[in-house]
């Protein structure tokens, strides 16, 4: 990163964390109106693995929301699946989505609700299986209270990094405990890591029933995912995108000046969006978008995923191929190459949080996640970082970035 895009993230970055979190305040009360669809038109929906649960191709991850009428107007445009979680805006978030649905006198039947469930990582030790489950059963009980549902639809782990997490017993009771008293429908997961190999040998176990996994362009010539992603559908497992926009300025960082114009506005987006849904195995997508103009082009690709000319010319340009390779993936391979142990894709995702979505608080969560002794603390003494990522990815930049502005 150059020395005028890091004075961008910073103060970016900054402005955030003196203004609590993101920019949507500045919608206030006022529902924008979004253009409206011929009623000839139809969203198209699949089915969710064995579910069978039918959804729109567009749905809403509504973690960088804080903005209830955004909700309202998605839900006025179709949407009709919303993902949220207990550790979103510190319990505010689940709170809006279900003060929205009521405000709006949404029948439970006709929404899906997406809540998740994250452990604190000094009880995922095998001696703390008791504090566990009770930690799960526990913070599931305070995300019904606030959407004030008696169930959810799906509920996930949130964030496993490993086998021995996805398939935690402990947690796999205390799940099957909530779906035999009908608190929640449907069993399923989400990671940040790289998928791939976690998704295939959690399918064989049978037990969940939906996996959230990231997925977009950076992955396109990545055979393992989409081979994991058919071998999961096949066995009736449903699928659901998300991370699906990369929202970063990758896309101009590493253009001429001349051509960023052509990347300004909502193309980047739609393409980006639409690469992921021709995968025909993901059922639904949940970008987090935070304007009415964001929801206006995302909803737009659930009615028609062909290409105009110019989205296919934007994913065809070498350009934008060669600066996806500066989106981290979360492979790990860049672990062994830092001689101190730091857990380097953990600090990429917060660098993510921080300076592509404007979440502070997940900024600090996934900071304060990592295991001690292998954080940014690890950085402070290092004159000169070696790390390396097998694509692009400017580990040393993005790691001063985050050093710049927690100090």
């Amino acid at each position: 990163m150059n020395n005028s895009s890091r004075r961008g993230f910073l103060k970016r970055a900054t402005g955030l964390v003196a203004t609590g979190f993101v920019a949507n305040s500045a919608l206030g009360n006022t529902i924008q109106r979004i253009n409206p669809v011929p009623e000839e038109r139809e969203m198209i929906f699949r089915t969710l693995g064995r579910t069978g649960v039918k959804l729109p191709l567009v749905s809403m991850g509504v973690m960088n929301s804080n903005n209830p009428n955004l909700l309202k107007v998605g839900w006025q445009s179709g949407i009709r699946h919303f993902d949220t979680a207990w550790t979103y805006q510190m319990g505010n978030n689940e709170k809006m989505v279900g003060a929205v649905l009521r405000e709006l006198n949404v029948n439970r039947k006709d929404v899906v609700i997406t809540t998740k469930i994250v452990l604190d990582r000094n009880l995922k030790k095998p001696e703390l299986s008791a504090e566990r489950k009770a930690q799960f059963l526990s913070r599931f009980t305070q995300s019904l209270e606030r959407l004030q549902m008696e169930y959810v639809d799906i509920l996930m782990y949130h964030d496993v990094n490993t086998m021995d997490e996805v398939l935690d017993p402990v947690v796999m009771e205390a799940m099957q405990e909530l779906k035999d008293q009908r608190k929640i429908r449907f069993t399923g997961f989400s990671t940040h890591v790289y998928w791939p190999e976690l998704l295939t040998a959690t399918v064989d176990r049978g037990f969940y029933d939906v996996v959230l996994l990231s997925l977009n362009y950076s992955m396109a010539e990545d055979e393992a995912s989409l081979k994991a992603m058919q071998y999961a559908a096949s066995k009736g497992v449903g699928l659901i995108a998300m991370k699906t926009q990369c929202q970063q300025d990758w896309y101009k960082q590493n253009l001429p000046a001349e051509a960023q114009k052509f990347y300004e506005g909502s193309l980047m987006h739609s393409a980006l969006l639409k690469w992921v849904l021709h995968h025909e195995v993901i059922t639904t997508a949940v970008p987090g978008f935070t304007t009415f103009e964001q929801l206006q082009t995302d909803v737009e690709v659930a009615y028609n995923l062909e290409y105009t000319k110019d989205e296919t010319k934007f994913l065809e340009d070498h350009n934008v191929k060669l600066a996806m390779q500066s989106v981290c993936r979360l492979c790990g391979s860049c672990r062994p190459t830092c001689p101190r142990g730091v857990d380097i894709p953990s600090l990429m995702r917060t660098h993510m949080y921080a300076a592509s979505y404007g979440n502070v608080h997940m900024m600090k969560s996934t900071l304060h996640g990592i295991e001690q002794g292998s954080g940014l603390a690890e950085c402070d003494n290092c004159t000169q970082c070696v790390a390396q990522c097998r694509h692009s990815v400017q580990i040393a930049g993005r790691i001063e970035d985050l050093r710049s502005l927690l100090v």
